[in-house]
């Protein structure tokens, strides 16, 4: 049962002491640099309410630009610092593979390169399995 709502970028409105588990945001026409601070600051909000899950739906969503997926980074990042999951449904393809191409980004800049490279006793371990 969720108690909890937001619309971005109307203000989320809580029940007072009760915090959901779940809760969704429905954002509405394009996520671009007039509306980007306000949706990062409903996600922001929503996720400091949340014991676990906020949902972005962008079923509502014209387009997303720039400025909105840099929003959407720094929600995936607040989410990861808190501990909570960050979930987005209904997205396009295109904005679905900036977002990814820029959360990456992000991850490599705070975490540096990553190598996929084993030991190398591991690597022949692995070796004597392949045909």
């Amino acid at each position: 049962m969720v108690l909890a709502y937001a619309d971005a970028p109307r203000r989320l409105t809580v029940v007072p002491d009760i915090k959901p588990t779940i809760l969704a945001l429905q954002p509405e026409g394009a996520l671009n640099e007039a509306t980007s601070r306000n949706f990062q600051q409903a996600l922001e909000e929503a996720l400091e309410q949340v014991t676990e899950t906020v949902m972005v739906d962008f079923l509502w969503v014209e387009a997303i630009d720039s400025y909105g997926i840099a929003a959407l980074v720094a929600g995936l990042q607040r989410a990861a610092a808190l501990g909570k999951f960050l979930s987005f449904q209904s997205m396009d393809a295109d904005s679905a593979l900036v977002l990814e191409t820029a959360w990456a980004q992000q991850q490599e800049r705070e975490a540096g390169g990553w190598t996929h490279t084993f030991s190398a006793d591991l690597e022949l371990f692995l070796g004597n399995f392949q045909r």
